[in-house]
């Protein structure tokens, strides 16, 4: 999906370039680099490798994925001189951006943060030892705090520059694009930056024990396999389970395959980024999952429920919640599914929370999730004609649904329909009715 970068992470991401730029200028002015042959050799094999696995992302238990280039990220900066590692660094991340096809200001700013990373983490050890090898520098406590101080800013530089201009895009704050994106992969990444600093350890003082280091990247390579296998077939058996309650009524099969398409649009033109797009999608396919405590005789009453039935039905948020709540790897979407039919008003249940306190995402679907329900036919009523369910949805901003989302929802629900056709005219209804009376329940 291509990313509409704002003024601010525009100007951001600019003055992030020329302060790279400067930084790489001044360095190759300033100061002595020896370029000798084994440097050059170093930095084509460690560039080489990274290239490598910057295309093989892993994605962690709890959330989130990484890549193994960080660890020979980490050991150009303790094995070239500074700043060579920062320019080796920059061309390996531009020619991975460009084989993704990535857009430009994406490309610049991977480029900036890169230089920037590596430039201030490796003018750390310059100021210390200046631009002696790792393997010369002295055993003591200082050098085991400048490697550890090292570490820290490698994380530190490349996490606040990303989260900053994460921000600027999605007018969040820092603090909350940190807790969510990078506290859970904090401790993965430390670990492989402080692998990459034992490469370079061993490279330049025992390269025949090299090889040894594969055992660890191999086995971590299986367990995250392995991982990823698990967490794919219980998403896949959710899914599977989400779409058997659909097909217990024939009338309403797919209807979550269709919310989703439609919630994933509604969130591109908001302007939710792909993370959150994601988790929308996942909880969106699976936000019905509760049904299957829901009897038949209640799930496909054609006519009102009573209000013993009612009560039973408002329970299935909660139920979804129960279901997806063991699964670490559902842990974002638990509280999407929980919170779908919550109202602006706070007249929604299961919580009654109001405006803003419902997550966005939740928001998104339930738009979806009644505008699906009112355009599909039932036995007992037909399905609302594209209009007069956009009208209710439209009269619903403000007290059903999130004037925003509705907003959202108005610019693509025309192109939508063209999508997925409704039947023809004569087959709906042509009176309007409460859009909180149409919703699936």
């Amino acid at each position: 999906m291509r990313r509409d970068f704002p003024l601010s992470a525009t100007l951001f991401i600019l003055s992030l370039t020329v302060a790279a730029s400067a930084l790489i200028a001044i360095s190759l002015t300033t100061i002595d680099v020896d370029i000798t042959r084994s440097v050059i050799l170093i930095a084509v094999i460690l560039g080489t490798l990274s290239l490598a696995l910057e295309f093989i992302d892993f994605p962690l238990l709890i959330g989130g994925d990484t890549s193994f280039s960080t660890v020979t990220y980490m050991a150009m900066v303790f094995m070239l001189p500074f700043p060579l590692a920062a320019i080796v660094g920059v061309i390996t991340v531009l020619i991975a951006d460009i084989r993704h096809g990535k857009q430009l200001l994406t490309m610049l700013f991977n480029a900036s943060n890169f230089a920037l990373t590596f430039g201030l983490t490796g003018l750390i050890w310059y100021l210390a030892f200046g631009n002696i090898a790792v393997d010369q520098a002295p055993t003591s406590p200082w050098t085991l705090l400048v490697v550890t101080l090292m570490i820290a800013a490698f994380y530190a530089i490349n996490v606040l520059l990303t989260d900053i201009t994460l921000a600027l895009i999605g007018n969040r704050s820092v603090k909350h694009i940190w807790l969510t994106n990078d506290v859970p992969v904090t401790l993965p990444f430390i670990c492989l930056e402080v692998v990459g600093v034992l490469v370079a350890v061993v490279w330049t003082t025992t390269p025949v024990l090299i090889p040894l280091l594969t055992i660890p990247a191999v086995t971590t390579y299986i367990a995250f396999e392995m991982i990823r296998r698990l967490q794919r077939q219980t998403q896949d058996a959710m899914i599977a389970m989400a779409d058997a309650i659909d097909r217990r009524d024939p009338y309403t099969a797919d209807h979550s395959l269709r919310v989703t398409e439609l919630s994933v649009r509604i969130a591109e033109v908001y302007g939710m980024n792909e993370r959150d797009i994601e988790r929308l999608r996942i909880a969106a396919r699976v936000h019905d999952i509760g049904k299957i405590g829901i009897g038949d005789d209640v799930l496909n009453k054609a006519g009102r429920l009573t209000d013993e039935e009612w009560a039973v039905m408002k329970g299935h948020p909660i139920i979804s919640e129960q279901l997806l709540s063991p699964y670490r790897q559902f842990r974002h979407e638990t509280g999407i599914v929980r919170s779908h039919h919550e109202r602006w008003d706070g007249k929604g249940y299961p919580d009654g929370l109001v405006g803003a306190s419902i997550p966005l995402a939740a928001r998104i679907i339930a738009v979806a999730d009644t505008y699906d329900a009112m355009t599909t036919s039932r036995p007992y009523r037909p399905g609302l004609s594209r209009q007069i369910a956009v009208d209710e949805i439209r009269s619903g901003a403000l007290t059903q649904f999130d004037p925003q989302v509705v907003a959202s929802f108005l610019q693509i629900v025309d192109e939508w329909s063209k999508i997925r056709s409704i039947g023809s005219e004569d087959q709906t209804a042509k009176e309007p009715v409460s859009a909180a009376s149409w919703s699936s329940s």
